[in-house]
């Protein structure tokens, strides 16, 4: 299910009637079908309250929402929508208006489109809320694919077909990403196309679907789950899971198609947030009680925990962190054990022993006069992604700091990536890091400025390089690592 704007947006109109600002929630997702060829769903949700009603020629009243969906290519437009969605029709402006909502179903072939939504309450002056975005529709008919990831709200058994029937169900879609305490369940909808062009007809496959971090990329807990499949044009997943239990977080939600050899033929996720004040992040389990960390002392224990901040997620870290300061012996065993069972679910020791193994190796390395090598920038970059490729160590050059520029030819969904620290302080092992071309890493353009001022340079604020100095190798490892 795509969201416009990152994820989601929530339409915001000002109002000067009886209604207070209009609120809209719109999704999209995109499907095949085997006779007609691609198309795409828009989801539309308004809440009631929040528009704009005004007098109908039979004296109720009733909200008016001008929606307009375009497509094009270029310079040319190659499908387009108009219309009005009407509210639900109320007596009178002091009687309770339930929110409604909209779905349409668009053909469209194969290709890249740029797809601009507008709505509008006719019912205001506001001018109208428009957002663009770049929509692919990608459904080769010889190989396989899978839909979109659709959130349902509800489902029933269809009694006659309508624009919300799919595979013999009216499904109304869930609207928005978030997932607040009151909900139980998180159920979906998927399509998964043309297996049998790759596989062979009824051969056998596996439908795995499961729910991540979203930042760790890691199964969470017990959910996951699969079904068996006979390879055919059209094989349906519609499936939920109970999230009562799952902690407050940023999760995707991930379907793959996996063939006899368990191997992934093709995978889908999309994001969710779940808010769940009630239940405590990251103890999903109890089994710590007899696993290798019951035999952890406790001055280790917290250590290793500490250890762990450079692969851990921002909830992990924080979470953790609360746990060593409240000091609950039995609170940091069970997130120790869940941390590494969250990674490795059949064998955390063996999880936990090898990246200690890294750990050693880091504070070997990187340890300084007052800190382990694992909390160090250089550590932590190590700790996070392995070993650079290359490391251009420089401990001696005219007017520099001493630095280091490291290189990854490969770093997650990232390729060529480089990271530059130095040292400001001569007598330390202490490297902090001044420039990375990592996403989300501190990214500086003036830091070859930086390394070159151990002489007290002049330099200009807004300089982007430096001026050349003699035996000055920074640019050259930069750009030609080895």
């Amino acid at each position: 299910m795509k969201h416009i704007t990152s994820i989601l947006f929530i339409l915001l109109f000002s109002a000067n009637v009886f209604a207070g600002n209009l609120k809209a929630y719109f999704t999209y997702c995109t499907f095949d079908s085997p006779q007609d060829g691609p198309y795409i769903e828009t989801y539309l949700s308004v809440i009631g309250g929040s528009a704009i009603y005004s007098k109908t020629d039979h004296n109720t009243f009733q909200g008016k929402i001008e929606v307009t969906l375009v497509f094009k290519q270029g310079d040319k437009i190659k499908s387009f929508k108009k219309y009005n969605l009407l509210s639900p029709e109320i007596k009178d402006s002091l009687t309770e208006r339930v929110n409604f909502m909209d779905q349409q179903r668009i053909s469209l072939p194969n290709g890249n489109y740029e797809f601009e939504v507008s709505i509008k309450d006719l019912n205001a002056a506001n001018p109208p809320f428009v957002s663009t975005q770049i929509l692919k529709i990608d459904y080769p008919k010889d190989n396989i694919s899978i839909s979109d990831i659709e959130f349902i709200e509800s489902i029933k058994k269809s009694t006659t077909t309508s624009i919300l029937t799919k595979s013999g169900y009216d499904i109304i879609p869930y609207t928005s990403d978030f997932y607040s305490e009151d909900f139980e369940k998180i159920a979906f909808y998927a399509e998964i196309y043309n297996s049998d062009k790759l596989l062979g007809e009824n051969e056998d496959f596996l439908i795995s679907y499961f729910i991540e971090s979203f930042e760790g990329k890691q199964v969470v807990g017990n959910y996951k789950s699969f079904i068996r499949e006979k390879a055919k044009p059209v094989s349906i997943l519609l499936k939920s899971f109970p999230i009562d239990e799952l902690p407050s977080g940023n999760y995707s939600l991930v379907i793959e198609a996996r063939n006899k050899n368990n191997d992934i033929l093709i995978s889908k996720k999309v994001f969710f947030q779940r808010s769940n004040p009630n239940v405590s992040p990251l103890l999903m389990t109890d089994d710590f009680q007899t696993s290798f960390v019951s035999k952890i002392s406790k001055s280790n224990l917290i250590e290793f925990i500490k250890s762990t901040e450079p692969i851990a997620t921002n909830v992990e870290a924080a979470f953790a962190h609360n746990q060593i300061v409240s000091d609950d012996d039995e609170l940091m065993r069970q997130y120790f054990f869940n941390f590494w069972a969250s990674r490795n679910e059949t064998n955390p020791e063996t999880e936990w022993n090898t990246y200690y193994k890294e750990v050693k190796i880091a504070n070997e390395l990187f340890s300084t006069a007052i800190k382990k090598g694992y909390s160090t920038d250089r550590g932590r970059v190590y700790l996070e992604f392995g070993k650079p490729n290359t490391r251009s160590k420089v401990p001696s050059e005219p007017s520099a700091y001493p630095y280091e520029i490291w290189h990854y030819h490969r770093v997650e969904n990232f390729s060529n990536k480089r990271f530059v620290f130095y040292s400001r302080d001569l007598s330390t092992n202490e490297y902090p890091l001044i420039h990375s071309t990592m996403p989300g890493f501190i990214n500086n353009p003036q830091w070859k400025i930086q390394i070159y001022r151990r002489t007290n340079q002049p330099f200009e604020q807004d300089a982007g390089d430096n001026d050349p100095h003699y035996g000055g190798r920074a640019t050259d490892y930069f750009n030609n690592p080895r």
